[in-house]
C-alpha cells in the first residue's frame, strides 16, 4: 500500500513551493525598480518667456520662480502653517513673496524660506524644476 498522497491541482511540492516564492520574490523587486526610476513626471508647464528675472506666478499648484537669469525654482501652493492655500505673489520690500491667506504667512519665492510668520517651516520644493526649449517644466 502507498503512503504518497495522489498529484492534484491543490498538492504543491517544496520544489514548486519554493519556485513560486522565488518567481514572485523577482517579480515584486522588479515591480519596485520600474515604479522607482519612472515615479517622476512633468506636473506643470510655464512658457520661459512670461517670467521675467526676480519674477514669480502661482501655477497648477505651484509657486514657480525665477530668482537669476538661468535658475527656475517651484515650491507648492499648500501652506506648511495650516495648509491654506497660498494664492498670491506681491513685493515687501525688496522681497518677491508668496502669500497665503489664511493666516497671513509669506515666504521668499526664491528659496522658499518664511518671511513672515505665523508659518516656521519653509514652502516644500518641486523635486526638479528646469528649461527645456522655451519651457520651464516642474517634476514632481
Amino acid at each position: 500500500m502507498s503512503t504518497s498522497q495522489p498529484n492534484t491541482p491543490l498538492s504543491c511540492s517544496r520544489r514548486s513551493f519554493l519556485r513560486g516564492v522565488a518567481v514572485a520574490t523577482a517579480t515584486t523587486a522588479s515591480g519596485a525598480l520600474l515604479a522607482a526610476c519612472a515615479g517622476e513626471e512633468v506636473v506643470a508647464k510655464a512658457d520661459a518667456a512670461d517670467l521675467e528675472v526676480g519674477g514669480a506666478t502661482i501655477l497648477d499648484g505651484w509657486v514657480l520662480s525665477r530668482p537669476g537669469e538661468n535658475e527656475y525654482k517651484a515650491f507648492s501652493t499648500s501652506c506648511p502653517h495650516a495648509g491654506g492655500t497660498i494664492n498670491s505673489i506681491e513685493k515687501a520690500g525688496d522681497v518677491t513673496v508668496a502669500v497665503c491667506p489664511k493666516h497671513g504667512s509669506k515666504f521668499d519665492v526664491a528659496t522658499g524660506d518664511v518671511v513672515e510668520g505665523p508659518s516656521r517651516d519653509p514652502m516644500s520644493p518641486a523635486k526638479k524644476v528646469e528649461r527645456n526649449g522655451d519651457s520651464i517644466e516642474i517634476t514632481n
